[in-house]
């Protein structure tokens, strides 16, 4: 059984109790961050996601979707409203397995850089239930060292290629 989330835009970026950026320097140009950001193995890395799947076909565009599984536990389903290849991609979640969220969307921002590019990862979320406010103020900044850490992770795969 899965579980709908209201549709949500850019405004939630604003508007959500959690927002947490990330933001990584690699020494590769946007089009080679961008590659890597739309691989199968972007999150192999990431021992939180144990399953990636594309459920639409390539290449990739708005409307594209991809079902995702966190720590064996939870099933989400992402889609993306904003494919701006190679600079830009914003996805919201649909679907949960688990009544886990109100609201979860993530921008990527690739930007060239002197070094070669900057990449921006912001996620927003809004936990469900009554404690998500008190739950909001501890996860914030746990969120924020572990995305910082994850984001960095991408070198990882841009070495591969």
């Amino acid at each position: 059984m899965t579980y709908a989330l209201a549709e949500i835009d850019d405004r939630f970026f604003e508007q959500a109790p959690i927002v947490i950026p990330a933001t990584v320097e690699l020494a590769a140009t946007p089009e080679q961050v961008w590659e890597a950001l739309g691989s199968d193995e972007m999150w192999s890395w990431a021992p939180i996601i144990d399953q990636l799947e594309w459920t639409t076909p390539r290449p990739q565009s708005a409307g594209a979707i991809r079902r995702l599984r966190l720590l064996k536990a939870v099933t989400i389903e992402e889609e993306f409203y904003r494919w701006d290849a190679p600079h830009r991609a914003t996805f919201r979640v649909t679907r949960q397995s688990r009544r886990a969220f109100h609201g979860l969307a993530e921008d990527f921002l690739v930007e060239a850089s002197p070094t070669g590019s900057r990449l921006t990862w912001t996620m927003a979320v809004a936990p469900r239930g009554l404690a998500g406010a008190q739950v909001a103020g501890r996860l914030a900044p746990v969120l924020a060292k572990g995305n910082a850490a994850a984001l960095g992770g991408i070198r990882k795969i841009l070495l591969r290629g």
